[in-house]
């Protein structure tokens, strides 16, 4: 969802740049640094964001704050990219299921996706859920497939990051990479993804 649906790397970047402040820290990250640290779910970019400093009870409290405050303004700057809706709606017109495979928290992820795209846009979001593994674990993938009644053959994970091609080749599915996210055409060439495009416009291309 971040970097491939969503714009989401302003509201990030303010909720720990704030919480650096708050613990009187030195929030020097620009915001090219947080495109790279995102990708493993929350708590790993504050332990990103405070550069490995904290042990695990003060990161576990430095994350919780971050969480809440993060909840309350996710969706402040929050935005679909360009193109995205309009293919979301040519995918849905020729039959397409959906879904969201994210290690944003659940809750956070299914507010923001059916503020931004409406509740009726995907037929299934697999949130980051307690005791199921973060992406590149592919079991938030396998739950999407399973609710879906698709299989990974027959199925395309588009992702703007390293962690979304490994995910993707764990559950046995193509990946296409997407550049007008986080990372670069570089990290993502690494992985060897099926396909790399650099504008929406080119979803629709890969269901004709």
């Amino acid at each position: 969802m971040d970097g491939t649906l969503v714009n989401t790397i302003d509201d990030l970047k303010i909720a720990c740049d704030t919480i650096l402040k708050d613990y009187g820290r030195d929030y020097k990250w620009s915001e090219a640094d947080y495109r790279r640290f995102v990708g493993n779910g929350l708590k790993k970019l504050v332990e990103r964001a405070f550069d490995h400093t904290l042990n695990e009870s003060e990161l576990d409290e430095a994350f919780e704050k971050t969480s809440a405050l993060y909840n309350e303004i996710k969706l402040d700057h929050a935005h679909a990219y360009e193109g995205i809706k309009e293919q979301l709606a040519l995918l849905k017109e020729r039959g397409i299921k959906l879904a969201v495979v994210t290690n944003k928290p659940d809750n956070a992820a299914k507010n923001m996706v059916e503020t931004i795209f409406g509740k009726s846009t995907f037929d299934f979001i697999s949130g980051a859920v307690e005791g199921t593994p973060h992406k590149p674990h592919p079991a938030s993938t396998f739950r999407a497939l399973d609710a879906l009644g698709c299989t990974a053959q027959d199925a395309l994970f588009f992702g703007d990051s390293n962690v979304d091609m490994q995910t993707a080749k764990n559950a046995g599915i193509e990946a296409v990479g997407v550049l007008w996210g986080f990372r670069s055409r570089e990290e993502l060439e690494k992985k060897q993804p099926f396909d790399i495009i650099d504008n929406p416009k080119k979803i629709i291309e890969f269901f004709n």
